[in-house]
């Protein structure tokens, strides 16, 4: 591996080791939250678009800051997350694969949120949050470019030798 992939590798892992932690200090303990912390019962939501309709219908020039904070915020927090994972593992430069990660690591999180009374379990989280990491693997791919097939540059090779051998061929009649 070059000393330029290791380097942008090493630098991807520090910023979502830092921006992992702060994510998850401000989702367990954070805005008042760690005074909640096993208070109740599980809390959830499994009806999805719930939560959004709820906020977005509340919002209006004298209550704009809470549905922002809660949707728009729940999708940009989880931007970075499309672009650093693909670049440190490379299995989640697939699309499907990314996402299936993604959505599993969300859905933990989102239950120990209700299990530990730190937040509610919401579906809606997991729509706005996975939205949010689409939009980085989107700007990821945009850079990065399309990903590479399994074995692409053997086969890329090899059409190189038969072109060649080809040319050859053509020569000698």
């Amino acid at each position: 591996m070059k000393a330029r992939n290791i380097a942008v590798k090493l630098l991807a892992a520090l910023v979502l080791l830092g921006y992992g932690a702060l994510l998850l200090y401000g989702m367990f303990w954070g805005f008042g939250r760690a005074s909640q912390i096993g208070l109740g019962s599980f809390r959830y939501n499994l009806e999805p678009f719930e939560t959004i309709k709820l906020f977005t219908r509340s919002a209006g020039w004298d209550n704009l800051r809470a549905p922002l904070i809660n949707l728009a915020g729940n999708v940009a927090v989880f931007v970075p997350f499309g672009v650093l994972l693909p670049i440190l593992f490379r299995k989640c430069r697939f699309y499907p694969v990314f996402l299936l990660r993604f959505l599993a690591l969300i859905m933990v999180l989102e239950l120990a949120q209700g299990i530990s009374g730190a937040g509610v379990a919401d579906v809606d989280d997991l729509i706005l949050n996975g939205l949010g990491a689409t939009l980085g693997y989107v700007g990821y791919r945009l850079v990065a470019g399309p990903p590479n097939r399994r074995g692409q540059r053997r086969d890329e090779r090899k059409s190189a030798a038969v072109q060649r051998s080809q040319a050859a061929s053509g020569r000698r009649r």
